[in-house]
């Protein structure tokens, strides 16, 4: 008995190990023989496929890839543009335009996906088989599960991919690669429906911001003309660096104007107010909001400036967008000195009750409610669409009782610490509101870029997807956080994290 008992054992250690030899050699076949250059179009194009995560990566040489969550398989699907010739592509264009130039595509990819997923099985099975030989020689039963193995696995995979192949990724992409061809290389805003409309428009998209960026032709808007692009930033911390950042954002995405959710400067010292003189550069026009770093002095600089207004306990419509601004209650220069942050938490707090009060006190709710540090618009959750912040140097979403709060990270990076180094990335956000009389948020990108290497990244968030239908549920009775008294002067002298 225990002679039989050990015989299975063996089989069963057999059979294991031909397996895991089939699923190596299907994975070495994938990642040697894998891709094949084919044409689509007037463009060449190395395609590829092995195991990985479940993404579709794009790339467009030399200004970087687009990127999307697609499918659940772990297949990893990559297109990577070798060789466009110029006049050809602009031949094309001229003659059957953008929309002729994409069907031609879309019917060249899907034949060469096809021939992709059987190459794929092809070269998986030879690698299996072949890794086979190599390790059972002429045991030829292992060799032929090695093989099977890798059939039935790649087989499985690539049907898992088929099945939950979602399009509509693309309308969420990240990208990466230059600022300069960002905003014409991710698309426009649209609404997802995961139809196969949404493969054919996405890839409209992707043609067209490929044919602008390879011919240089007039760049047109990345979204229709009734939407609006609204760029938000925060905690500069005097950083000219960031500035120029944020204004090379403003142009490439032809934002209609800015919102700066305050801390500009860092020590609040006369010098650092010079920082204001780079707002008239924006060319467009710039809501200020004053943070705890920023003094009073900076915030009469700024409101003196031609493209500029403050904002404090009061609203500005700017292209049928409403926004709310309150400067914070405290002024904490960066000194050194350290804080209490409970006091400094409560005083953010109790400020919300004046932000409910001058909201409730509106005719209707404005669009966006802009605040340096969202622990002050706590009390307006249910009673307004957003609330935009920094303060805290990292970037989130959630949404509390309807109201969808985004903070994003500093704007200056490193800020007045940029001696030290340079490995915090400039980030902002570009918010993208529907047209007519509601301004509904439709999406928003998180842009960020290491100033050492200047290697940049934009993600899209679309908003039906990532929190579903918006609905302000006010509370019925009394606001989120309770009335508190609290005292503010003398006040702290410094900010933890902002």
């Amino acid at each position: 008995m225990a002679i039989w008992g050990d015989d299975r054992v063996r089989r069963a250690g057999r059979l294991g190990l031909a397996v895991a030899v089939g699923l190596v050699g299907a994975w070495l076949g994938a990642l040697l023989l894998g891709r094949a250059e084919v044409p689509m179009g007037p463009f060449r194009v190395e395609v590829a496929a092995g195991f990985g995560t479940g993404e579709t990566d794009i790339g467009l040489p030399p200004f970087g890839r687009v990127i999307a969550d697609t499918h659940w398989a772990p297949l990893r699907i990559s297109a990577t543009l070798e060789d466009v010739g110029v006049e050809r592509l602009t031949d094309v264009v001229e003659r059957v335009g953008v929309d002729g130039l994409a069907d031609q595509v879309q019917e060249d990819a899907v034949d060469q996906v096809r021939r992709l997923a059987v190459r794929l099985l092809e070269v998986s099975t030879i690698g299996a088989l072949a890794l086979g030989l190599l390790v059972f020689r002429s045991r030829w039963k292992e060799v032929l599960i090695a093989g099977v193995t890798a059939v039935l696995v790649v087989g499985s995979v690539e049907l898992l991919a088929w099945q939950t192949y979602r399009p509509a990724a693309f309308t969420e992409p990240t990208y990466t690669g230059s600022l300069g061809t960002a905003a014409k290389l991710i698309g426009p805003v649209r609404q997802a429906t995961d139809r196969i409309e949404d493969f054919r428009a996405g890839l409209a998209t992707l043609i067209d911001g490929a044919t602008r960026a390879y011919t240089s032709i007039q760049t047109q808007p990345i979204v229709g003309n009734d939407v609006v692009r609204v760029l938000h930033i925060s905690d500069i911390h005097a950083s000219p660096l960031g500035m120029d950042f944020a204004r090379d954002i403003a142009e490439s995405f032809d934002v209609d104007f800015v919102i700066d959710t305050g801390d500009t400067t860092s020590f609040g010292t006369p010098v650092e107010n010079l920082i204001a003189t780079k707002i008239p550069g924006f060319g467009r026009p710039y809501l200020f909001v004053r943070g705890s770093h920023d003094p009073i002095g900076l915030q009469a600089e700024i409101a003196r400036l031609p493209n500029a207004t403050v904002l404090d306990g009061t609203v500005e419509e700017v292209d049928g967008i409403t926004v709310y601004g309150l400067g914070h209650p405290l002024f904490t220069p960066a000194r050194g000195d350290e804080v209490d942050a409970d006091a400094f938490a409560s005083a953010s707090r109790a400020a919300g009750e004046v932000v409910k009060s001058d909201v409730q006190a509106l005719e209707r709710p404005p669009d966006i409610v802009a605040v340096h540090d969202d622990r002050m618009g706590e009390a307006v959750a249910g009673l307004v669409p957003l609330v935009i912040s920094g303060h805290f140097h990292e970037t989130s979403a959630r949404v509390v009782n309807g109201t969808l709060f985004l903070r994003i990270g500093t704007t200056g990076g490193s800020g007045a610490g940029v001696f030290r180094g340079l490995d915090t990335p400039f980030s902002a956000q570009v918010l993208y509101f529907s047209g007519g009389p509601e301004r509904d948020l439709l999406a928003y990108d998180v842009i960020e870029q290491m100033p050492d290497t200047g290697s940049l990244t934009v993600t899209r968030h679309v908003i039906s997807q990532d929190f579903g239908q918006l609905v302000l549920t006010p509370s019925p009775s009394v606001s989120l956080v309770p009335p508190l008294t609290v005292t503010t002067s003398p006040a702290p002298t410094a900010t933890p994290g902002g």
